[in-house]
């Protein structure tokens, strides 16, 4: 006798700050859309990732190539540390400069 598949179970979509969407949250959004909102009170979000330096702007970006033993040794580090590779390069070039 064939085994029977169970139908997946749809999983309930959720907003980036982990808000459930359905039902109520839906309703909730659907009175607020007819009410209308004043665009006077949003918030301006800014694109891309926050600056290094810790204030408004951009942070500096640098590309760098790399031979292949170099990039899987810094790529090894960072799998090793939980870490991201910009993470390890950015520290080792800190640490250079302090050292010089």
């Amino acid at each position: 006798m064939a085994a029977v598949k169970k139908p997946a179970r749809a999983r309930q979509p959720v907003t980036r700050a982990g808000t459930t969407l359905g039902g109520e949250y839906e309703d909730a959004l659907a009175v607020e859309a007819e009410e209308g909102f004043d665009p006077a009170g949003l918030a301006r979000r800014r694109a891309g990732r926050p600056s290094l330096s810790g204030s408004p702007g951009h942070s500096t970006r640098l590309g760098v190539r790399l031979d292949d033993d170099t990039y899987q040794s810094i790529r090894r580090i960072a799998e090793h540390q939980h870490r991201k590779i910009s993470d390890v390069v950015r520290e080792a070039i800190n640490r250079y400069l302090e050292a010089s």
